[in-house]
């Protein structure tokens, strides 16, 4: 086993807000302390964890944001006390998938089209499984993945053990793999039709979806535009049998579904997704919308802003983050604009019907990729300079606090705490989810491929965190 040192992790030892001078925005008023944490080369397992087929329990992470809902909220987890290293391991691509766990197994994929699971505890590699060879997206004229393999989160099912993960096969395909997950046996594979799809610009980033008995699958188009890529929905069903169900994109370019959290699941089974820049300013072509699907992705309804054909113009996809269900059947939307939308979920109103809307103010304006977190009365909102809590009890969403300025990944809530990682300082930021009073900063290194899309997850006290080429993983409660 070798070792490299890759960054400092620890908590502050000291204040860390409102003591001192300084801007309160500025991420360098907060002082941290640390002690080193080194990644291994993963290690094999003596023993890997056992896992058994059954329902997820509340330390359980099975899915994107743990849940259907996509509300980032680790319901069972100790009370946080104080960060700190707990193990840190080299994987054999960047990743950009949320880890998952299940009973002390964590899961993570990468871009070289590896899948590994690891033993949250130790660290140590229970198994590792390759999906083929990667495709060298280099050779593309646009886009910021140079190596194309597993971009979306999987999808677990403790029912029958099942992982499933969507793999980019060279020279162009998307396939859906079932992998057994007690020791990563491939189960089956399937390819993916995209009727009219432009590959290889399309791009799948949103976590799969488990509902309904299938498995949803969403796509994108390519940092650039490149080509003509559409937005779609597939569901496939979840023995791998079967006739595949499709949405896409009505427009002849456009309408990517891209966010990273994927269609979140309505109690009744309908999805609700978000779209990106259509290609018509004259008539709106699926673009910059909220679409609510069938369980077979029948489009139901919709809503679009009164102003989709100038964000169309501009490039503001509506898109860039996914819904976020509220209480009440209540939606909020938010774009790269920086406009806030609450919509009704039982009629999302068409083009201009929300039931409210605002421009999200405070400390600067929020250019807004990535995914949400919830707890009632407030929606944690990723910002290109920072991260906002917005109060969603009216129907005109207002900015509760502001987080200092750092460049926000997608956040989450666990162990009374908001934690979101800054992808470009190298910090991951502990907060007090009522009134942002920084707690943590913890030094962690800035991912070479840092962006919007990176989101910790959490587990028996600790966060798996996706940076790079490395998983990490932070012990938060305890002494």
């Amino acid at each position: 086993m070798t070792s490299r040192p890759i960054a400092v992790l620890a908590l502050v030892a000291g204040c860390l807000a409102g003591c001192g001078s300084g801007d309160q925005y500025a991420p360098s008023t907060y002082q941290t302390t640390s002690r080193p944490l080194v990644a291994n080369n993963p290690a094999r397992c003596a023993t890997a964890p056992a896992v058994r087929a059954g329902q997820a329990g509340a330390d359980d992470w099975t899915s994107y944001d743990n849940g259907p809902e996509r509300h980032g909220v680790g319901q069972a987890q100790p009370a946080a006390t104080r960060a700190r290293p707990a193990w840190g391991v080299w994987l054999d691509g960047w990743t950009f998938t949320q880890p998952l766990v299940y009973q002390g197994l964590v899961v993570v994929a990468t871009e070289h089209n590896s899948v590994y699971a690891f033993d949250a505890g130790t660290g140590c590699l229970a198994w590792q499984t390759s999906l083929g060879p990667s495709f060298d997206a280099r050779v593309l004229k646009c886009g910021n993945i140079p190596e194309l393999g597993v971009t979306a989160t999987p999808v677990l099912d403790p029912a029958t053990l099942t992982l499933y993960v969507t793999s980019y096969q060279p020279p162009g395909q998307f396939q859906l793999f079932a992998l057994d997950l007690p020791a990563g046996g491939i189960k089956w594979r399937r390819p993916l039709d995209l009727p009219g799809g432009d590959l290889p610009n399309q791009l799948n980033r949103p976590a799969l979806t488990l509902a309904n008995g299938r498995v949803y699958v969403s796509f994108g188009g390519r940092a650039g535009d490149c080509g003509n890529f559409h937005g779609y929905v597939v569901g496939v069903p979840q023995d791998g049998q079967g006739a595949q169900d499709t949405y896409r994109s009505p427009g002849v370019r456009g309408g990517a579904v891209w966010a990273p959290a994927g269609p979140l699941v309505l109690p009744d089974g309908d999805l609700l997704v978000a779209t990106g820049n259509g290609q018509s300013t004259d008539r709106l072509d699926g673009g910059d919308s909220v679409i609510r699907l069938s369980p077979s992705l029948q489009a139901l309804d919709f809503f679009a802003p009164t102003d989709w054909a100038r964000l169309t113009r501009v490039d503001f996809d509506l898109g860039s983050t996914g819904p976020t269900l509220l209480d009440g059947d209540r939606v909020f939307q938010i774009g790269k604009e920086g406009v806030g939308y609450i919509l009704d979920l039982t009629h999302l109103g068409g083009i201009g019907g929300q039931l409210g809307m605002a421009r999200l103010g405070g400390h600067g304006s929020c250019y807004s990729i990535g995914a949400t977190a919830y707890r009632t009365p407030y929606v944690y909102v990723p910002c290109d300079h920072g991260m906002k809590a917005v109060d969603t009890r009216t129907s005109t969403p207002k900015v509760a606090w502001t987080a200092p300025d750092f460049r926000s990944g997608s956040p989450i809530i666990a162990g009374g705490r908001l934690w979101n990682i800054d992808f470009e300082g190298g910090y991951l930021w502990g907060l007090d989810p009522a009134s942002g009073r920084v707690l943590d900063k913890v030094p962690v290194g800035p991912a070479p491929s840092g962006n919007h899309f990176l989101s910790p997850s959490a587990s028996a006290g600790r966060l798996f965190l996706p940076d790079g080429n490395r998983l990490l993983a932070v012990g938060f409660a305890g002494s």
